[in-house]
């Protein structure tokens, strides 16, 4: 992994629930249901459970920093598309997701406990997973997938302080920033809030997404923000440039959470660096 010039920020209790690091490429036309299975045979030692979910719509940035618009199309199938299945850890705390344009590698958070265990582990273990599945697709004659993009994501759960939700998001985001003055005294607090924004990476190498939603915590249905950095960029077919790529993306989401939220927030979350 490439280092950034200057250290990043860092907090001794982030708000941060999970992290995840994805690539995306061609459909692999040959892949099948027996595949998953025989994939899960060369790694069950570290990921010894499976689940099998929905798979994930492709989504690929474009110059103007909007998603490309899905088109309305008919298409006769002979077979459903295959699933996405989830390689978990014992624990649970890492797995891996393959579909068969798409494959990400987890960690998350599952007990209060819990300490995330630096970008550098999960991204190892990325790195790890997608060099364990080029192995398995050339020990089986598909060859090597051409890779289109790659993505990496932070998902932050802030739970609700003195002040209620979604109010008092401001307190946390200074850009959800609510009083009655700004509404001459007419409206109330809202009863929920939203905001989407989008950066440009350097270089053209993609968008960072920041999204900020209020909602509540299925465990105990106690109030938070959910707030999600995505980077979303490039990959040439090859993915020679994966280890800078990420390193900026990284760089970007850590700066990026740091500059969105207030100076209030990094004190409760023991910022050190």
């Amino acid at each position: 992994m490439e280092k950034p010039m200057t250290e990043l920020p860092a907090y001794q209790n982030p708000p941060l629930i999970e992290v995840v690091c994805g690539i995306q490429f061609q459909e692999m036309e040959r892949f099948s249901s027996v595949h998953f299975g025989q994939f899960h045979d060369r790694i069950k030692s570290e990921y010894p459970q499976f689940e099998d979910h929905a798979p994930l719509p492709e989504i690929h940035e474009i110059a103007q920093a909007q998603p490309v618009p899905s088109q309305p199309q008919v298409e006769l199938m002979d077979l459903p598309p295959l699933r996405r299945v989830f390689f978990v850890t014992k624990k649970g705390d890492f797995l891996c997701q393959l579909q068969v344009s798409r494959f990400l590698a987890n960690w998350r958070k599952l007990q209060p406990s819990d300490n995330y265990p630096r970008f550098s582990e999960a991204f190892s273990r990325f790195v790890r997973g997608w060099k364990d599945l080029l192995d398995f697709l050339a020990s089986t004659g598909q060859g090597r997938p051409q890779a289109s993009q790659y993505e990496l994501t932070y998902i932050n759960h802030i739970l609700e302080g003195a002040e209620p939700f979604p109010a008092g998001i401001r307190h946390y985001i200074p850009v959800f920033f609510w009083t009655h003055e700004a509404s001459n005294g007419f409206l109330p607090a809202p009863r929920t809030g939203a905001a989407r924004l989008q950066y440009e990476l350097p270089d053209k190498r993609g968008i960072l997404h920041v999204s900020i939603n209020h909602g509540f915590r299925v465990s105990d249905k106690k109030s938070l923000v959910i707030l999600e950095l995505t980077a979303r960029g490039p990959a040439s077919s090859d993915w020679h440039e994966m280890d800078s790529w990420f390193a900026l993306a990284h760089e970007w989401i850590v700066r990026g959470f740091t500059q969105v939220t207030s100076a209030k927030a990094h004190q409760e979350w023991g910022r050190i660096l």
